[in-house]
């Protein structure tokens, strides 16, 4: 049997919006179990979470009571070695009865106080059988191959067998619309593509598949349906949008969240949920310049406590302090002036640098990575400093001055260098957000931050693009 990976999280009771909800009451028996009990669990998002467990009575019967209605969704019923018997739907129901077999849960079901899941199990039975007749007709296509007329019998059958799945599908959702069961087969049903108009030219129009996806994408599952938020469904073709339909640059994030808002903000469950995961989202990026679309959530659903309801104060306060910390340095913005002591003690400004750019780069002796970058950023910069007009404004983060010296020496770098922790200006680490070395920072003629966290590598393509294209604002590419 399959088994069931639960989060050590438990949750005894789901409570519902509605305070005036009957007591629930679950009763399952299983023919042919060793089971000393049952758990009850149901999915939230990417994960799975056990609500409680079913006690054995000397009936046979495994029963669980709450003194609230548990939240619509889908719930698993598992062994107490955690395998999956089977899966039900939810939604509203105040008592609920299953009886079935060990050896065919699905088969053998009977339902007892729950209309929808009857219509589920009868559902999946469906499919499963479909999916016999599709598996029988894929082994006999094999025998088959050199008779070309037996091949395209066998074809022709699977494809009726796909049609009349696809119909009996949409006769299901259309039956029971205005039923839990109908929006749940509703939104396992992926977006169907029409074909694709010609152009003036005659050829198919290659951007309408993409156009018409991203614009139909959720059609099928409502986000503000926080039913289906308790599905395997939501979480990955959410997920799915954000990583793979959306261009990946901040603006799009901000945007995409602008107009979803009006969908999940009729739920706060939903409402709760998409803020969280874009949260994680941008926060989780390796997209160079993401930090602005989490500083955009912090701003407008944290810091202004519209998420107060749903985060604690500890929560709160350090999602708050890592958004002021990227506030700063976030493409496109001035970078924060930094006036630092040079090798001979004397100050000086990175905005007083005169190039058209500007390599800003914090380093330390005893880094090992510093070690393996300073040779490739020298070799670049003496290959590259006039082509270009770059200069370097390397910070040192060693307070020791001989053993900086030493290292500038010893490794020719012959650009500005000063020393971090001798300055005249606030913590560098905190404008910069620099924690650990080495970081680069490359800076316009007027300082802006047009890219930050890059490898030397990365340096020349990035720069000869934005060479090429005369580019003045922030490029979306991943620092790793």
């Amino acid at each position: 049997m399959k088994k069931l990976i639960f989060s050590t999280f438990i949750i005894l009771c789901l409570i519902s919006e509605v305070s005036s909800a009957p007591v629930f009451k679950l009763r399952v028996k299983i023919n042919g179990a060793k089971d000393t009990f049952l758990m009850l669990a149901h999915y939230y998002g990417e994960k799975q979470y056990i609500d409680d467990t079913l006690q054995l009575d000397k009936k046979g019967w495994y029963t669980m009571q709450c003194d609230s209605i548990l939240a619509s969704g889908l719930y698993i019923i598992a062994g107490d070695n955690k395998n999956r018997y089977f899966e039900f739907l939810l939604d509203g129901e105040s008592k609920i009865e299953f009886e079935t077999s060990a050896l065919e849960p699905i088969k053998d079901m009977k339902v007892k106080d729950s209309p929808d899941n009857e219509v589920f199990f009868g559902y999946i039975r469906y499919l499963s059988g479909q999916q016999k007749a599709m598996e029988a007709f894929q082994e006999e296509l094999k025998t088959v191959k050199e008779n070309k007329q037996e091949e395209a019998r066998i074809k022709g059958n699977m494809e009726s067998v796909n049609i009349e799945v696809i119909q009996t599908i949409e006769e299901y959702i259309k039956n029971y619309k205005g039923k839990f069961i109908s929006d749940f087969i509703r939104a396992s049903q992926e977006i169907q593509i029409p074909a694709a108009p010609l152009l003036e030219n005659g050829h198919p129009d290659s951007s309408f598949a993409y156009i018409y996806y991203k614009k139909h994408y959720f059609d099928n599952l409502n986000l503000g349906d926080a039913r289906l938020l308790r599905t395997p469904m939501y979480h990955p073709r959410l997920n799915q949008y954000f990583s793979k339909m959306i261009i990946q640059h901040p603006d799009s994030i901000i945007a995409e969240t602008k107009r979803m808002l009006s969908v999940v903000e009729k739920n706060p469950e939903t409402f709760r949920y998409l803020i969280w995961y874009l949260l994680n989202f941008t926060e989780r990026s390796q997209i160079m310049g993401m930090d602005a679309a989490f500083v955009y959530i912090s701003e407008n659903f944290y810091e202004n406590g519209r998420m107060d309801f749903w985060v604690n104060k500890t929560v709160k306060e350090n999602i708050v302090k890592k958004s002021n910390k990227l506030k700063p340095n976030l493409i496109g913005a001035i970078a924060p002036e930094l006036i630092m002591l040079d090798t001979l003690m004397v100050p000086v400004s990175l905005h007083n640098v005169k190039s058209k750019y500007t390599i800003l780069f914090f380093w330390d002796p005893e880094c090992g990575h510093c070690r393996k970058e300073v040779p490739l950023l020298v070799k670049f910069y003496q290959e590259n400093k006039d082509k270009f007009g770059l200069e370097i404004f390397a910070v040192c983060s060693d307070t020791n001055m001989r053993e900086m010296k030493t290292y500038i020496i010893k490794n020719k770098m012959n650009w500005i260098n000063v020393n971090g922790p001798r300055t005249y200006m606030p913590n560098y680490r905190e404008l910069y957000d620099v924690y650990s070395t080495p970081v680069l920072y490359l800076l316009d003629e007027k300082k802006q931050i047009i890219a930050k966290r890059l490898l030397t590598e990365q340096l020349l393509g990035f720069i000869t693009r934005r060479e090429e294209n005369q580019q003045e604002g922030p490029i979306g590419i991943s620092t790793h």
